[in-house]
């Protein structure tokens, strides 16, 4: 279950809850019933964050780093392996219903990518409200519709997607996913489900159920409903019966939008809104139940990223990870399960765009370039030096750390150039492609030509190093 653009502390097992006017009584519940992390890190939008999650690729890989405007190619391109495709290959019957944002074309819909079923939309929420907007031409630009489809057959168009629908769309997301537990529950064939909230994205018109039920605005009406949505979820798996045979996941894409500031979700103790590479923004709950497998009421503050939860769900479903092209996932199953209390990664690279723009390692953060966490910035500045943060002791990222910490610099960079000889071996998808090009992507404090040297550097002391291990008696 992915929400969209919920921030760390909205829910009260982060922090939030009744503490934001907006109790979460069946979130709490789930965090009790199984394990909470707090170190879990997605990408810096929505779009990045859904191929993430759906290849366990980083997204500048994908040709899906950012959400692309109207008009302009997008989308996640048939030649990645989609989780869905993992699962189904390994014998799962798969669903989405909501929101896809990785492709609003024939060829990239949810059910060309290992979907059996979809009801959604493939576009963000913000589209609702197009219609009114003064100005806007229906014979210009096509108005949004929720569609509908099954694998190898059309997509059809259901009912214009509207303000006056909008406030109803996540009840008929938790009556599609609750009717499919329901169908799937007595089958042998076992499924995946991927319910992919509208809440809490802004516009904030709540459902008529809700509104005013809260008493403190729009926003915490939303928020209650969403909890009541994801606890009819939850209630029709055990209904059913499969509770200890189901593993339940609770996340969000990223942190808060600032679009209706100060009227945003609650970050917690962080700073940074969308598209920001603050932990406000890159943040987010995860929360995972499995009855009798992950112990119940753990938590855990190990750093975990959203590209690991791809080779983690294929290892315990069966299924296959890709091995023809580069997986940026790491296979988190003994974190989870308990066998260990380390992460199986200790850093991790923030991009947006083909910038990147702060790679976190374990306690720190490098800044490479200068991000405003401030609500209303949408800019980066160039830096005369990278800036360091200890984000353990200082969560706001305020307290610069650089020149009593230089020496993270090294570790930092080390971990910079895997990624970049992976993609000079493979290449990027870029937006619309169908397959990885030659293309490079731009590290600050460092020209190409800087890049190229360095990797050749690198490569000659592999070179060296393993003609050492060759001789018989060492030696140069």
């Amino acid at each position: 279950m992915l929400s969209d653009n919920l921030g760390f502390g909205e829910i009260g097992a982060y922090g939030g809850g009744a503490l934001r006017g907006a109790p979460t009584p069946r979130l709490d519940a789930l965090a009790a019933e199984g394990m909470r992390f707090t170190n879990f890190n997605v990408e810096v939008e929505c779009t990045p964050s859904r191929s993430a999650l759906m290849t366990g690729r980083m997204p500048v890989r994908s040709g899906t780093w950012r959400a692309s405007p109207p008009g302009l190619p997008g989308g996640l391109s048939p030649w990645e392996v989609t989780l869905a495709e993992s699962l189904s290959e390994a014998g799962y019957a798969t669903a989405i219903f909501g929101k896809w944002h990785l492709g609003g074309e024939p060829g990239r819909f949810p059910t060309d990518q290992g979907f059996d079923v979809w009801w959604g939309f493939p576009f963000s929420t913000g589209v609702a409200g197009w219609v009114e907007r003064v100005g806007f031409d229906p014979e210009v630009v096509k108005p949004p519709f929720l569609l509908e489809g099954e694998r190898g057959g059309e997509v059809r168009e259901v009912e214009p997607y509207t303000t006056a629908n909008r406030p109803l769309i996540d009840e008929r997301i938790a009556e599609r996913s609750a009717a499919y537990v329901r169908e799937r529950a007595g089958a042998e064939q076992p499924f995946f489900l991927f319910v992919s909230w509208s809440l809490v994205h802004h516009p904030y018109l709540p459902h008529p159920e809700f509104a005013g039920r809260s008493g403190g605005g729009a926003f915490a009406d939303m928020m209650v409903d969403h909890d009541h949505r994801v606890g009819q979820v939850l209630d029709a798996v055990d209904a059913a019966g499969i509770a200890d045979r189901t593993l339940v996941l609770y996340l969000s894409d990223n942190g808060p939008d600032s679009a209706n500031y100060p009227v945003v979700s609650n970050s917690g103790p962080f700073r940074g809104y969308l598209g920001s590479a603050f932990e406000g923004s890159i943040r987010t709950p995860l929360i995972v139940r499995w009855p009798g497998r992950v112990a119940a009421g753990r938590a855990s503050n190990e750093i975990v990223a959203l590209v690991d939860l791809f080779p983690t769900l294929a290892r315990l479903a069966g299924a296959e990870v890709p091995g023809d092209r580069a997986i940026d996932g790491v296979d988190q199953t003994p974190l989870l399960l308990g066998e260990t209390s380390g992460s199986a990664r200790e850093s991790l690279l923030i991009f947006s765009g083909r910038t990147l723009l702060a790679v976190k390692w374990r306690q720190f953060k490098v800044f490479l370039t200068g991000d405003d966490p401030a609500p209303r910035d949408r800019s980066w500045r160039r830096l005369w030096a990278p800036l360091v943060y200890n984000v353990e002791q200082d969560p706001r990222e305020e307290v610069d750390v650089a020149m009593d910490n230089l020496w993270v610099f090294s570790p930092v960079f080390r971990s910079i150039f895997p990624f970049l000889f992976s993609v000079a071996d493979e290449g990027l998808i870029l937006p619309g492609g169908e397959k990885p090009e030659p293309a490079e992507v731009e590290i600050p404090f460092q020209s190409p030509e800087e890049i190229e040297r360095s990797m050749a550097a690198i490569k000659r002391k592999a070179i060296r190093q393993r003609v050492r291990e060759l001789l018989p008696f060492g030696g140069d």
